[in-house]
């Protein structure tokens, strides 16, 4: 037999063996994994199914950490299991794994087939002593996949440590899993395996039916779903949530006091949250939102952003913010510090850009990239002195 012929049977029995293992990884593992809800001594892993079923996490050390729920475990399609008691700056190495539900028509005995397992990958949690941090934003891309991928391929993963995404990933409609997943989440490719992923609801995330679905997608261990504070190496973050925007497409000043009463909600919680010692002691303070608060005089619509300049910049004052970072207007905006009634500040993001940060030895530099790789901005701002 001749030695191209030996190799040939070879190459077909492998197949044989290896393509239905590939292909039912292929059919049960939907999309992810991702992380997210990453703080010092936590983590939270997730991922979709094409059906339903039981989903556990597997370490290193070949423990498993089950879905549950309230004592019991559950099956579902959007699988999100949450790793406590790490430390801080542990790397994780883990793979996801489930079985899938086949019937369940008696609720005494459900029926499971075949057991699946993705590939194994590692994550750090944060870690508040390390020297440096570095993390990229997007924001408004409103569904725009092709841009969404090319700005992503740019990023170098070893030299990240999260992915913020500051609002309008996705635009307004009746949230469904598989497309919220699909545009916001995907054309980051293999990066969410690894690097967390941080968010911050925009305007058109809160619109629409099904809007908590976005809170099961980006999880917080927070109490809150879309404010909150986080500290990776010298930086303490606070996210804020501004809601709606401009006048006529916002009930928040024409006579229903919901969101006003959830701005004033988070404006009592910040002068508590920043005034804790985790947040006050930082060395660099950052505050994320999409709707920036800004007092722009050539925008008459931007009554929204000047409610939030009025109301909550003598907060972030208080609190000795270093830098602002926004999104929502579709154009880059850049308002110096002692502009804007800020004594910081207040960079706006463009649609469709990508902008890596890096704060380090008491220097935050900012960098925004076009899809096309190009640099369109760059600036290092000095961090106040405590």
């Amino acid at each position: 037999m001749e030695i191209s012929t030996v190799i040939m049977k070879r190459i077909v029995i492998f197949l044989m063996l290896v393509l239905p293992v590939l292909q039912m990884r292929a059919q049960e593992i939907k999309s992810g994994p991702w992380i997210s809800g990453v703080r010092r001594n936590t983590i939270t892993v997730l991922w979709t199914s094409e059906k339903p079923g039981m989903a556990w996490v597997e370490l290193e050390d070949c423990t498993l950490r089950y879905e549950t729920y309230a004592g019991r475990r559950i099956f579902r399609r959007l699988h999100s299991i949450r790793l406590d008691g790490l430390r801080p700056g542990q790397t994780v190495r883990y793979r996801i794994g489930g079985q899938v539900l086949t019937d369940d028509s008696n609720a005494r005995k459900p029926v499971f087939g075949d057991s699946y397992s993705g590939e194994w990958h590692s994550v750090r949690t944060f870690d508040p002593e390390a020297a440096e941090c570095r993390f990229s934003i997007f924001n408004d891309i409103h569904m725009r996949t092709r841009e969404y991928r090319k700005l992503a391929a740019q990023i170098d993963s070893s030299a990240t440590d999260f992915i913020f995404l500051n609002g309008d990933i996705v635009s307004a409609g009746n949230y469904v899993l598989d497309t919220l997943v699909r545009y916001s989440i995907e054309p980051l490719g293999t990066l969410v395996n690894g690097l967390p992923l941080m968010f911050a609801r925009g305007n058109h995330e809160g619109r629409g039916n099904n809007l908590q679905l976005v809170a099961d997608v980006y999880p917080e261990p927070s109490e809150a779903p879309f404010y909150y504070t986080f500290r990776e190496g010298p930086v303490a973050f606070v996210v804020f949530d501004a809601g709606e925007t401009g006048q006529s497409r916002s009930l928040l000043f024409s006579g229903t006091p919901v969101y006003e009463d959830y701005l004033h909600e988070q404006i009592a919680w910040a002068r508590k949250a920043l005034w804790e010692p985790s947040f006050r002691d930082a060395p660099v303070k950052v505050c994320l939102l999409h709707v920036p608060m800004i007092d722009h005089p050539d925008k008459n619509d931007f009554l929204c952003q000047r409610w939030l300049n009025r109301e909550m910049v003598p907060v972030l004052n208080e609190a000795g913010i270093d830098l602002m970072i926004g999104a929502d207007l579709h154009e880059f905006m850049m308002c110096e510090a002692g502009t804007m009634g800020a004594g910081f500040p207040i960079v706006v993001n463009d649609d469709v850009r990508r902008m890596d940060v890096r704060c380090a030895d008491g220097i935050i530099t900012v960098r925004m990239f076009a899809p096309s790789g190009k640099l369109e901005f760059e600036r290092s701002f000095p961090v106040k002195r405590q």
